[in-house]
């Protein structure tokens, strides 16, 4: 790690450090083994920090695109293993901590994320294709990350473009639909950032359509 990655990701950690302690965590910095109260082989996480029944062991990455998920949802696995026990990748890339959900309770439920999608249907029925569009990305958006945390996969805080190449990769996404979710958030981004974006309602109703298998499929494999 060069002196520049380093410090870059030095800043992170303390900067995550300093909003968990805003938030009422107790926060615990380069941690080590036998700060854990199980057998990780020897792996040293950056960040202990709990309250509560929520302890989150946190790994700070400089890179999104250099994760390996596979290598960490194995440790994800073990550690959701234990009560109350969860492990965090966070990126420089990320969002700011206090506004990402640090669990799945502060996720919407199935149930509501498809009751959503039935307002989705209402925009679009009164012509509203723009707020359809921008709300419609909102529920996909915390359906993938409501099920990556579901299914101990530790990329809930990344990117959406990096969220869904991952969640494609880790078989959760189709090959057939990655490209569909990618353009359907393109058209969002420029819609969302102020761009005159003409959208097509054939793109929303299709995605749609696509989403709403998904929210279908995740819901019965992991129900609230």
């Amino acid at each position: 790690m060069s002196n520049t990655t380093k410090l870059a990701h030095d800043k992170k950690v303390a900067s995550l450090a300093d909003d968990y302690l805003q938030q009422g965590f107790t926060v615990m910095k380069e941690p080590t083994t036998d700060s854990i109260p199980f057998d990780l082989g020897g792996y040293q996480p950056d960040l202990i920090v709990t309250k509560g029944d929520t302890r989150l062991i946190i790994e700070v990455k400089t890179k999104a695109s250099r994760v390996s998920v596979d290598k960490f949802q194995s440790l994800a696995q073990e550690i959701s293993k234990h009560e109350g026990w969860r492990f965090l990748l966070v990126t420089l890339e990320d969002a700011e901590s206090s506004k990402t959900p640090t669990s799945i309770n502060e996720l919407p439920t199935w149930p509501q994320l498809e009751s959503k999608l039935l307002q989705v249907q209402t925009l679009i029925a009164e012509g509203l294709v723009e707020p359809a569009t921008l709300y419609l990305w909102s529920i996909f958006e915390a359906a993938l990350r409501k099920r990556a945390i579901a299914q101990s996969i530790p990329i809930e805080r990344l990117p959406a473009p990096t969220l869904i190449k991952h969640m494609y990769s880790q078989g959760e996404i189709s090959v057939n639909d990655v490209d569909t979710f990618l353009e359907f958030m393109s058209s969002r981004n420029r819609l969302a950032h102020g761009a005159n974006e003409a959208i097509d309602p054939h793109q929303i109703s299709s995605t749609l359509k696509l989403v709403s298998l998904y929210l279908s499929e995740w819901s019965i494999q992991n129900p609230d």
